[in-house]
């Protein structure tokens, strides 16, 4: 088998795990991405997703080990440090998770998720300007990102910008009517408003 053939064998193989992790078979997903490592240890997709399927079962210790090693060998892959950035996050590591958004905007400048996710984690560490900056660079990419519009509402709401929160969260709202984060958030500002009917 030539090395081209190969490579697309390991291609079709991701593929096929990434279909399952999307549809939320964590289970087959892992299955496949193990293999692909039995027979190329050091295939950084594979690494990468499978610290993901780690990250999403708690497993968060091992997800960074995974998401590390598959950066170590391929340190140009914005998803991977934006899920790295996740991971520290949910580690409560906020400056490494900083970092790691920022290494992601490095690769792929216009990765909305990575600018929301900064933001995220600015807002973490009360750095509310900053992190009101980063949902507007977010929104600025993708302006219907309901997420982004909730967290900026949030951000502002922090720093007592009811008007300004509010309408970040009818935006989001808009975007996505069955949001229930949004519809909370919004219902807290009315009350701190004493408009809550």
């Amino acid at each position: 088998m030539s090395e081209q053939q190969q490579t697309l064998t390991i291609q079709q193989a991701i593929d096929l795990g990434v279909q399952h992790h999307n549809a939320g078979d964590l289970t087959k997903a892992e299955g496949i991405y193990k293999q692909i490592l039995q027979s190329h240890p050091d295939q950084p997709v594979a690494l990468h997703l499978l610290g993901v399927i780690a990250h999403q079962v708690g497993k968060n210790d091992v997800a960074v080990d995974l998401i590390t090693k598959a950066l170590a060998i391929k340190p140009d892959i914005a998803e991977a440090h934006n899920n790295l950035g996740a991971v520290f996050e949910k580690l409560g590591r906020l400056d490494e998770a900083v970092a790691s958004y920022h290494k992601a905007l490095a690769v792929k400048p216009d990765y909305a998720d990575a600018h929301n996710n900064l933001g995220n984690a600015s807002k973490g560490l009360r750095k509310l300007d900053e992190a009101v900056a980063c949902y507007g660079k977010a929104l600025a990419i993708k302006p219907d990102f309901a997420g982004a519009h909730n967290n900026l509402g949030a951000a502002l709401q922090d720093l007592g910008r009811l008007e300004d929160a509010m309408a970040s969260y009818h935006k989001a709202l808009t975007i996505k009517p069955d949001f229930a984060d949004a519809h909370y958030n919004l219902g807290i500002v009315l009350q701190e408003r004493g408009q809550l009917d």
